[in-house]
């Protein structure tokens, strides 16, 4: 198995010391304020302060897929919702921090039975927003209702995946635990309330990052009814803030949980500096961006402030003082979409047609990130760059013409390749990057058209299979980063059979390549960790052959902060962005 960080070390030095930490100060919020400094965030906690009260303006163009922590799998909504849902394992609050350690539960799992076997003790005196005690059987039921119901596939399937026998008779069913049928009671144990064990079909070595998913924050069977859509109006909370009011699409705003238990936190992994947490939703993104640099919001909740205004930040001192331009280990990629374009020699052809450099242009240029070739980013443990398609109008025509040989049928009555290529509502950045693949396929004879689809809804549009085909949906752009930074955590749901599902994939390519299954098994059933590095690079190496995913641009993102905040870091417990649990406000 690949090796865990050194968790069990850090867990007695995770409480975060904000007072005595960083340098540099603001001098005020909003337009004209001066910053601690460009691009420190990841290096420093800027402004440590424990000061409390105020209200943090967060603002996104996007909207949310659900407030439902289990069913969500956006790394914005991971961020934001861990500050009212308290998964068993957290990232620790460090500048630049991959560290992870215990948080409702008291550590890192035990392991036995050749690492089959995982055991997690919860935390004393940790509550439900009502005051009910939290015990290990909610934690179970979270698991489950978000792995093993209708649920299923809105969210990540990690533990679906692997928990499931694959020799039990029921293995690749549809069940449904809020029709009463069983989960496998020897596999989720918890005769304890204050414990809970996993047993697993075989050994799993990130077992504890699977662990820090939203899907662990404990669930009540009594507050959950009618499939879970109840619950996702308004999930009961277990950390320190908890939801005052909704209304999809628009806002969210929370406030503090006045039932949450600090002794039940000595990490601090979880502190209401702030009154008020109030959430703006769905912002036009040049509004966003005009709100966040007149300090009318003080971060936005993961996107890059557009292209457009890069310029005025970088040219503006104060402006500058308060933005941060970072790698967040994650891609911006096309998906292509298997089931449709079916020959892969057309596939091929489509790599070679796009020019990524006037993506990346798109995207921002320098401060964007750089030309990405392939599928593992920098950031993930024994990542190796490769060029499998160089930029090549001939090549491209080539591989055009050896497809339509072979397969006909994928060309309409007037000769042409053609489909559609979907962009996101509200990310213009993204959709002129459409724009620019457009226009680089049809210099090679492959007719296009951009599509926009809602953010919070757009795996439904291009994760489901049926829709994809019946609407020519062939390309998908989009950004995806690692759910933790190992190779399995970057591939697992993105090109292998299990991101496929019925409800919704993160698979948008469809790609179930036995060879590409086959060595995730491979890598998973090793445990030798070099040997899984490799296994994830072949991995790597076998969709791109495939040419199921255009890789575009490895990416910075120039994110912005307003002066007034406190305690400003980047790390991983905001996948690569703002921590946003631990904010506060001058």
């Amino acid at each position: 198995m690949i090796p865990r960080l050194s968790i069990r070390a850090a867990a007695a030095t995770a409480a975060i010391v904000l007072a005595a930490t960083a340098c540099g100060s603001g001098t005020g919020g909003g337009a004209g304020g001066m910053g601690p400094g460009f691009d420190k965030a990841s290096s420093q906690i800027l402004n440590p302060s424990t000061k409390t009260g105020g209200t943090i303006n967060l603002i996104t163009s996007q909207s949310f897929d659900s407030v439902d922590p289990g069913v969500t799998y956006a790394g914005s909504t991971w961020n934001l919702f861990r500050t009212f849902a308290r998964p068993m394992m957290a990232y620790q609050h460090t500048p630049g921090g991959n560290q992870i350690v215990g948080d409702l539960a008291t550590g890192p799992g035990v392991q036995s039975n050749g690492g089959k076997t995982w055991t997690y003790t919860l935390r004393d005196n940790a509550t439900f927003e009502d005051g009910k005690t939290i015990t290990s059987a909610d934690v179970r039921w979270a698991i489950e209702r978000a792995n093993w119901s209708p649920l299923t596939g809105n969210g990540p399937t990690y533990f679906h995946n692997i928990l499931t026998p694959p020799n039990d008779p029921r293995f690749g069913k549809d069940l449904d635990v809020y029709k009463g049928d069983k989960m496998f009671d020897n596999i989720i144990v918890t005769t304890d309330p204050k414990r809970i064990t996993f047993n697993l079909p075989q050994a799993f070595g990130e077992f504890d990052y699977v662990m820090t998913l939203l899907q662990t924050a404990p669930v009540e069977r009594a507050s959950d009814v009618n499939d879970g859509d109840a619950y996702a109006k308004h999930p009961v909370s277990t950390g320190a803030y908890k939801i005052s009011s909704y209304a999809p699409g628009k806002e969210l705003k929370l406030v503090r949980n006045d039932a949450y238990n600090a002794q039940s936190d000595p990490g601090h992994m979880h502190v209401a500096l702030a009154d008020v947490i109030d959430v703006q939703l769905g912002v036009d993104s040049a509004e966003r961006d005009q709100r966040l640099l007149s300090g009318q919001a003080d971060a936005d909740l993961s996107s890059a402030l557009t292209v457009a205004n890069h310029a005025k930040v970088l040219q503006d001192p104060a402006l500058k003082s308060q933005a941060d331009d970072a790698p967040d280990n994650s891609v911006a990629f096309a998906s292509v979409n298997t089931k449709l374009i079916s020959n892969v020699d057309c596939r091929q052809a489509i790599e070679y047609a796009i020019d990524k450099g006037t993506v990346l242009n798109q995207l921002g240029g320098q401060w964007g990130g750089k030309i990405a070739n392939n599928l593992l980013t920098d950031g993930i443990p024994g990542a190796q760059e490769f060029t499998a398609y160089d930029y090549s109008v001939p090549k491209a025509q080539a591989a055009l013409a050896k497809c339509k040989a072979a397969a006909p049928s994928l060309f309409g009555s007037d000769g042409k390749l053609s489909f559609k290529i979907a962009a996101q509502v509200n990310a213009p950045d993204l959709q002129n990057a459409a724009t620019a693949i457009q226009a680089s396929l049809s210099a090679v004879g492959i007719d296009t058209e951009v599509k926009l689809y809602p953010f919070g809804q757009y795996s439904q549009y291009c994760g489901n299979q049926d829709y994809s085909i019946v609407h020519r949906l062939g390309m998908c752009l989009a950004n995806w980063g690692p759910d933790w930074l190992t190779g399995y955590g970057m591939l697992d749901q993105w090109i292998t059979r299990n991101g496929i599902a019925a409800t919704g994939s993160q698979n948008y390519a469809f790609l179930d390549d036995s060879v590409v299954n086959d060595v995730e098994k491979h890598a998973l059933a090793s445990g030798d960790p070099s040997t899984q590095q490799q296994d994830w690079v072949k991995m790597d190496h076998r969709a791109m052959e495939l040419a199921a995913y255009v890789p575009l641009v490895q990416r910075h993102v120039m994110r912005f902060r307003s002066a007034r905040l406190t305690n400003v870091m980047i790390n991983q417990a905001g996948g690569g962005g703002y921590d946003l649990s631990v904010f506060g406000v001058k």
